[in-house]
């Protein structure tokens, strides 16, 4: 008996290493990784276009509509983003439907932001300290300052950061405000942008239990705290904040459900934007603002959607590309035939390990039906199959794996 466990024991143990090493080491070997395609809305053709990677560092130019260019030709088709190779041609400025753009013009009206979901909250591992910058108009560069926030049941409480204890009347005034504007600890969302490489500072956005939204603000020491009208029914995942000259909104509140929601500074005023193709759990975003349209790009395993939008966040026009796969379709097939199933530490979605079993496509059930022949046809002729159903059942449920496994983990006669 005591072999009979040993015996299992062991075999368990391999498919398990075999099952993440495999997989890895195959991927290495015939599998090839490329990057995401770059899609942009073309305010010159009036349609997508996007630069999609070959692998190699060799890339494809190409418009919705299937035609092709090179990259000079291409980045002509996007004067907005860069204008800076128009300047060096003496191509400025850049005339579109009777409008003219000078390099100011674009500058002003350019923004960007990118938000990975591996960033967002609760998908990567967060130590609960923040810094508040002071805002100082009298100082251009923002200096860091010497605490940290973060928020317990009761109260904001300042850490400092040299003696690592509680400036308790920094804490009192910033918990005083909050409790009289009615905040209900402890907070759910906490959202800010943590370095002082920006133009200023606009604080954090944070969400308290009862799903009110407080705008907090550091001014010379002194509390600027405001009780924002943003709805309370909003199940909001992450507030990200976006400092950014043109001042046309806070950043973007994020909910579970996919919606998306600029921040405004018209009293906080919630601009929803019109994108349908979202989901945070497994997205990446990318929201492209010029002087003339808005484009959000959402990017998943298998495709990338964007929709472009007027000046007044109004859609207009759709696009969804699927992703190329430089790998081909033999090795495709091959993978799924001879692992079933992967066990992954790694997801791309996750800023942190991410213990998951992944399983293979249809082709994997042919593989385990292939397993079970070289099983049967290898199988000792003087030993019964009744006798055998333990390896029967482990090939039948982990394919080449446990073939490999018992292969190697002989059974003793004596069993």
């Amino acid at each position: 008996m005591i072999r009979f466990i040993s015996r299992y024991s062991g075999i368990l143990l391999a498919i398990v290493a075999m099952s993440y090493a495999f997989p890895v080491g195959f991927d290495k070997v015939f599998v090839q990784e490329i990057g995401s395609p770059l899609l942009f809305f073309s305010p010159l053709q009036k349609q997508f276009i996007y630069r999609e990677s070959l692998g190699g560092h060799r890339f494809n130019y190409m418009n919705e509509s299937g035609a092709s260019y090179n990259r000079i030709d291409f980045e002509s088709l996007l004067p907005f983003l860069y204008y800076k190779n128009l300047e060096k041609k003496n191509a400025l400025p850049v005339h579109i439907d009777g409008r003219v753009f000078s390099k100011k013009a674009i500058k002003i009206g350019r923004q960007g932001l990118g938000i990975k979901s591996r960033h967002l909250n609760n998908h990567h591992p967060q130590i609960q300290l923040y810094p508040l910058f002071s805002n100082n108009p009298e100082v251009a560069v923002i200096p860091f300052p010497e605490d940290v926030f973060r928020f317990s049941d009761t109260a904001m409480e300042f850490i400092n950061a040299d003696s690592n204890r509680i400036d308790v009347p920094l804490t009192e005034r910033f918990t005083s405000v909050l409790n009289t504007l009615g905040f209900v600890f402890p907070a759910t969302v906490i959202g800010g942008k943590t370095t002082n490489l920006k133009p200023f500072d606009e604080g954090f956005f944070v969400r308290d239990s009862d799903g009110q939204v407080f705008h907090i603000k550091r001014v010379l020491d002194q509390p600027v705290i405001v009780k924002t009208p943003i709805d309370p029914k909003l199940d909001i995942q992450d507030i990200i904040v976006s400092e950014n000259r043109r001042k046309e909104f806070y950043g973007i509140i994020i909910t579970r459900q996919g919606g998306l929601h600029l921040i405004s500074y018209d009293n906080y005023r919630l601009i929803s934007l019109p994108v349908e193709l979202y989901e945070p759990d497994r997205m990446d975003f990318t929201l492209l603002i010029n002087p003339l349209y808005t484009t959000v790009v959402s990017s998943q395993a298998k495709t990338v959607s964007a929709t472009a939008m007027d000046r007044n966040y109004q859609s207009f026009r759709t696009f969804e590309l699927e992703r190329y796969n430089p790998t081909s379709s033999l090795v495709q097939v091959s993978r799924d035939l001879l692992f079933p199933f992967q066990i992954c530490f790694d997801n791309p979605y996750r800023g942190q390990a991410d213990l998951r079993l992944q399983f293979g496509g249809v082709w994997a059930l042919f593989g385990i039906l292939l397993a079970l022949i070289v099983f049967l046809l290898t199988a000792r002729k003087k030993q019964p199959l009744s006798i055998r159903k333990g390896d029967f059942f482990l090939v039948l449920f982990t394919g080449f794996f446990g073939l490999i496994a018992i292969s190697c983990l002989t059974r003793d006669e004596s069993f």
